[in-house]
């Protein structure tokens, strides 16, 4: 009978081999939210949030697109017209190698959903978005609005959210919100 020989090394190897192991079997059985056993390794093991939990497109997908839009004012009764800020991108064939504006159309897109979200909660607590024009969201969305593409160095800036209903393209986006003009 052959026996093996136990260095350092392998012992090492077999540690970490046993450790991921664990860990994937961990994270596949707390995919399922509901069960006692998802509920134990989460809260009782996990005690440093190590354990992913893959949940990509639920529990509420994205259904809507949303579109950020900004025009000028040139003078008191005299507008730009609308256009449009990208706030998502087309994929191309190499964009999984080369893609740089990916995180900051990401975050600008984040911000905008973040925007979205907390307009309710606004209206509820005060009755108008006055107050939503101090929160960071539009704070940080007025800023990415303000060095887009700018005509002069001093201007007023409006821009405008809305949504529209994903793939569907023969549908009107709808308004969202509305901002002040903005001196920038």
């Amino acid at each position: 009978m052959m026996m093996l020989k136990l260095t350092p090394t392998a012992i090492y190897e077999l540690v970490i081999t046993v450790i991921l192991a664990c860990w994937f079997l961990a994270t596949i059985l707390c995919q399922f939210k509901e069960t006692r056993v998802s509920w134990f390794i989460r809260y009782k093991i996990d005690l440093f949030n190590l354990i992913p939990l893959w949940t990509f497109f639920a529990p509420h997908p994205g259904k809507r697109d949303y579109h950020l839009l900004f025009r000028d004012k040139i003078s008191d009764d005299s507008y730009t017209e609308w256009h449009e800020m990208d706030i998502t991108e087309e994929r191309t064939f190499w964009s999984w190698l080369w893609n740089p504006e990916k995180r900051d159309k990401k975050i600008l897109s984040d911000v905008v959903q973040s925007l979205v979200s907390s307009i309710p909660s606004y209206r509820e607590k005060t009755g108008n978005l006055n107050l939503l024009m101090f929160s960071t969201p539009y704070i940080i969305v007025l800023h990415a609005v303000s060095h887009y593409k700018r005509r002069t160095e001093n201007c007023h800036r409006q821009f405008m959210l809305a949504e529209s209903a994903g793939y569907q393209k023969e549908t009107t986006p709808s308004l969202i919100l509305l901002s002040v003009f903005h001196q920038i």
